[in-house]
């Protein structure tokens, strides 16, 4: 709050995007086109606002960096096996590549943000510019390791689908040219 007593919503607004895009993509859960040149939209947004998340607390100690390092290799290695075990076809009439998402990385991230702004804002006493000064930053330490640990989940399995479905790029590029017709626009 300021001095007048407006309130400003500058710290809540970053919070509140992020968990209307997930909210979106959650709602729009059902097989749908995979656009090999868009995989990395999500993640990169998602990746940007955990960096503004992360970058609003004071540095942590060096344990606190090797749990980020620890959760960043566990979250690769789950984004890896989520991306392994999706089915992707080709679409005989439309030339679409379709996969059948998990919603998994996209609700964990989302209730690990949210978890994190609301210990933060109690930790700070009410006050989001405030450093929390209470126990509960530990708490905050481990809700980062999680957001750290989602976003390296999402990038991982974006960067598994985009590998996975090279082969259906090319079975689909190979079949326009055989029929002289142009390829579906934003699949690339």
């Amino acid at each position: 709050m300021t001095a007048g007593g407006s309130h400003n919503l500058g710290p809540y607004l970053v919070p509140l995007l992020v968990i209307g895009v997930v909210a979106l993509r959650l709602v729009r859960n059902k097989p749908r086109k995979v656009r090999p040149n868009r995989l990395f939209i999500l993640p990169a947004l998602l990746t940007l606002a955990a960096g503004f998340a992360l970058s609003q607390m004071p540095a942590p100690g060096w344990i606190w960096y090797a749990v980020y390092i620890v959760a960043g290799t566990v979250g690769l290695g789950v984004g890896y096996l989520s991306g392994r075990h999706r089915e992707f076809t080709l679409d005989p009439g439309s030339q679409e590549i379709m996969a059948r998402a998990t919603p998994t990385g996209t609700i964990l991230f989302a209730a690990l943000f949210a978890i994190r702004y609301g210990l933060k804002f109690i930790a700070s006493g009410g006050n989001p510019y405030a450093p929390p000064a209470h126990p509960a930053a530990n708490a905050i330490g481990w809700t980062d390791a999680g957001l750290v640990f989602s976003v390296a989940m999402l990038l991982a399995t974006a960067t598994t689908t985009w590998w996975r479905t090279r082969h259906l790029v090319a079975e689909r590029q190979g079949r326009t040219a055989q029929s002289g017709e142009a390829a579906p626009r934003g699949l690339g």
